[in-house]
């Protein structure tokens, strides 16, 4: 699937969907600043993420958000 810069879209990140917005796809990855929540312990990640972290992932990991009509 392609993915266009302010996409927004759901990332399977650490087995936890995250809300994102893409910055750019390249080369079977997606670079986007996701909504990370600060709750979830992401320690085997990172010590600390920032609310809104950048972050890249396989585009197999990346799908569209549903959009509320």
């Amino acid at each position: 699937m392609t993915f266009q810069p302010h996409d927004d879209v759901i990332i399977d990140f650490d087995g936890i969907n995250v809300p994102a917005e893409v910055i750019k796809q390249s080369n079977g990855w997606v670079m986007a600043v996701a909504a990370i929540d600060g709750t979830h312990d992401w320690g085997s990640i990172s010590p600390r993420l920032d609310p809104r972290s950048t972050i890249c992932v396989p585009e197999s990991r990346v799908q569209p958000a549903p959009h509320a009509h």
